[in-house]
């Protein structure tokens, strides 16, 4: 089975604030600079190599790529990977949404944003053409946490490691990628900001 090592970009200014990001952008911070540090130091030391890298169009995410790839292997933008569109709550305090622990159902749809099933589907799809690619062993992709979070939502049956909340940023994710069922299955995750 192929892997796939989904990544939540570091911390920006705007999660710091507690401003809702969606489509809109905001730098990382220092700590989330740190973050994709640690992260890339876990990777190396457990000896993961990747065969190709993606990452969301936003520019934290394709930020938090570059610390973790330090140039020796491109990446590729994907607007599949983007983060939920917030709609007209983009901007404003993250206590505006609070709904159950990051579901969001189509709460966002009456303020121009989409809904959950929409993300999952795009995330999913996305995902899927991706590792469906030939010489697609070893995958990084770097999103967002609620999408990250829907996308676990969706497979959460066939995961062995049930998780139930949006973690940490550059939370990395690893799943494994069955080519004939097309099905994934989370198999664990490191949390630099719990290390």
């Amino acid at each position: 089975m192929s892997k796939l090592y989904l990544v939540r970009h570091g911390q920006t200014f705007f999660n710091r604030r507690k401003i809702i990001q969606g489509w809109c952008d905001s730098p990382l911070t220092e700590a989330g600079i740190a973050q994709a540090e640690a992260l890339r130091d876990h990777f190396e030391g457990e000896g993961i190599r990747f065969d190709h890298v993606y990452s969301s169009t936003a520019e934290r995410a394709c930020d938090t790529a570059e610390v973790l790839m330090r140039g020796m292997l491109p990446y590729e933008r994907c607007k599949g990977l983007r983060e939920f569109n917030f709609g007209k709550l983009e901007g404003c305090s993250t206590d505006t949404i609070l709904p159950g622990k990051g579901r969001f159902g189509d709460f966002l749809v009456p303020f121009g944003g989409e809904g959950e099933q929409e993300v999952m589907e795009r995330v999913s799809a996305t995902l899927t053409e991706i590792m469906l690619r030939p010489g697609h062993e070893s995958v990084l992709a770097v999103s967002h946490g609620a999408s990250i979070f829907t996308f676990l939502i969706r497979w959460y049956d066939e995961s062995s490691v049930k998780i139930d909340r949006i973690l940490g940023n550059c939370t990395a994710y690893k799943f494994e990628f069955d080519s004939g069922t097309r099905a994934f299955s989370c198999v664990g995750y490191f949390d630099p900001t719990a290390a």
